[in-house]
């Protein structure tokens, strides 16, 4: 028959399938992606009202959630500008600990007020965080080698100079009452203590701000606006998204390496007196101790991609928050220890599924049924 024949004939449309229950959920992947730490956060607060109630919604019980958890908050925000280049610190923890003893050791040994204690455990925390730097982007060793070995050599620093023996705060005189630079101390972060109270503040009344509560914020705000507006913030996602065409590019890919990992250890240094002044100690063993893996727990489920080059910090906040009142909500609900060390695992395996929509496409288009 001639190709004429078929001029005018219909020509039949292709039937259509309907797409499969995992099709439609591998579609939605890359919006729940995009706002994971937002849903989980929601969630989280739902199921503390729904259980808990007013216990849970209770100024105090946020503050307290909030106070506990703002240091490791802290050591998230570094941890986010060394993830968006691609690389990790896994020594946040002990650096933590090692400024945690700093502080102490100065409050009890040398006496100093809080200002130069602060200074100078963020002055610490910053060195090792520039070693970590320097073997990272001068000797070109992986990030996960370099700060797991940090991880060690700092731990085993800190048990030396105290003598693997935990190191108190509170100094009391012979009267009884903590001396003026240990109850100046305590403002830190001791629970019960806070800042201007007495006066008429907005929001909170008489009762002052917890410094944890008011001292994480504001750390993120300000490398919010760095990474966002400024030249600095622009290079390390520039390194993330592609080392080689930003070093093409002129972005000193070496100096913006070594500045993340400083930046890390000198917001870990921020963060030990935080810690003494929380738990009333520096504890050589117990100080830090994983907190390197909240902190990395906090970017991931915040939307910190560990490839590099993607996350905020405003994002890590909100990841932390997730932790914070999932650790808070689940022990109200006298939820073990052991199950909510798996939970949260849980949830950052979620997390970094929800990332990568593509994965869930494959795995969707791969197990699915052949349809005749």
């Amino acid at each position: 028959m001639s190709a004429d024949a078929n001029i005018g004939k219909p020509v039949a449309e292709p039937t259509r399938v309907a797409p499969s229950a995992g099709e439609r959920f591998a579609r939605v992947l890359p919006v729940l992606g995009s706002l994971q730490g937002y849903v989980g956060l929601i969630l989280i607060v739902l199921f503390g009202v729904l259980s808990k109630g007013n216990v849970f919604w209770d100024g105090t019980n946020l503050t307290n959630a909030v106070g506990a958890f703002a240091s490791r908050g802290i050591l998230a925000v570094g941890e986010t500008l060394v993830i968006l280049t691609g690389g990790i610190d896994l020594s946040v923890g002990s650096l933590l600990a090692i400024s945690s003893m700093t502080a102490a050791l100065m409050l009890t040994t040398h006496n100093l007020s809080p200002l130069p204690i602060v200074l100078v455990s963020m002055g610490v925390g910053a060195l090792f965080g520039l070693v970590n730097g320097m073997g990272t982007a001068l000797l070109r060793i992986q990030s996960f080698v370099v700060t797991l070995a940090m991880l060690s050599v700092a731990r085993g620093i800190v048990r030396e100079v105290s003598n693997n023996v935990s190191v108190g705060t509170q100094l009391v005189t012979a009267k009884g009452t903590l001396t003026p630079n240990s109850a100046a101390f305590q403002s830190f972060g001791t629970p019960g203590h806070n800042l201007w109270t007495g006066l008429n503040l907005p929001i909170w009344g008489h009762a002052g701000i917890y410094y944890p509560v008011l001292a994480f914020p504001v750390i993120c705000v300000v490398f919010q606006w760095v990474l966002t507006r400024t030249g600095f913030g622009r290079h390390i996602y520039a390194v993330g998204g592609n080392e080689t065409a930003a070093r093409l590019s002129g972005v000193n890919v070496t100096a913006v390496k070594i500045a993340v990992f400083t930046l890390s250890g000198l917001l870990a240094g921020f963060a030990g007196p935080i810690d003494a002044a929380y738990s009333a100690s520096a504890d050589p063993g117990a100080s830090g101790a994983s907190f390197e893996l909240d902190a990395i727990a906090a970017a991931v489920i915040g939307g910190a991609s560990l490839a590099g080059g993607k996350g905020t910090i405003i994002g890590t906040l909100v990841g932390a928050l997730i932790l914070t009142l999932l650790d808070n909500v689940l022990g109200l609900n006298a939820v073990s220890d052991n199950w909510q060390l798996v939970i949260k695992g849980l949830i950052v395996v979620v997390a970094v599924v929800l990332q990568r929509p593509g994965l869930v496409r494959a795995i969707v288009s791969t197990v699915r049924p052949e349809r005749g």
